[in-house]
């Protein structure tokens, strides 16, 4: 069935036209002998694409429209220019910014921020809760108001000093 679908392909296309290269239009000719179903398809496609334009006869184009042709062709050729289309296509790209990416950026630049702000936070907080509980520590066993009047006489304060 695949196989049908391809040379239906190439009956519309190539085939009409004698175009298909020599293998492959030997590989159809072999299809069509063993396939009905194709064989009709190739007939009708003949039958509506083919045949109505057996009677006609070529006309000559108008040299007007040949030069009109040619002149746009030279045109165009002569308008690209791969150079000015590349730092078109840079200025495009960082001169006019598309809304997307600089709201990712944005994002990520804001949600790089928060964490880094989150985690001084979190330092400072363990820092602060560390230093209180040894205050606590001292003053639970009676330390901390000797060291408010400036003596040196608690066992950690000889132990630093």
């Amino acid at each position: 069935m695949k196989k049908c679908e391809y040379f239906k392909d190439l009956l519309l296309t190539d085939y009409i036209d004698g175009e298909l290269a020599q293998k492959i239009k030997l590989e159809l000719d072999n299809h069509l002998l063993v396939c009905p179903d194709c064989r009709v398809f190739a007939q009708e496609v003949k039958k509506r694409t083919v045949q109505p334009f057996y009677n006609v006869s070529a006309q000559p184009v108008p040299g007007v429209i040949w030069e009109t042709v040619r002149e746009r062709i030279a045109g165009k050729q002569e308008q690209y220019n791969p150079l000015e289309e590349f730092i078109r296509g840079l200025k495009n790209l960082f001169l006019l910014p598309k809304p997307v990416p600089v709201l990712a950026s944005v994002m990520l630049m804001f949600l790089a921020g928060s964490a880094a702000l989150y985690t001084i936070q979190v330092n400072q907080t363990k820092e602060k809760d560390q230093g209180e509980f040894l205050v606590s520590l001292l003053d639970s066993n009676g330390w901390g108001s000797q060291a408010d009047n400036n003596s040196f006489g608690t066992p950690i304060e000889h132990y630093f000093l």
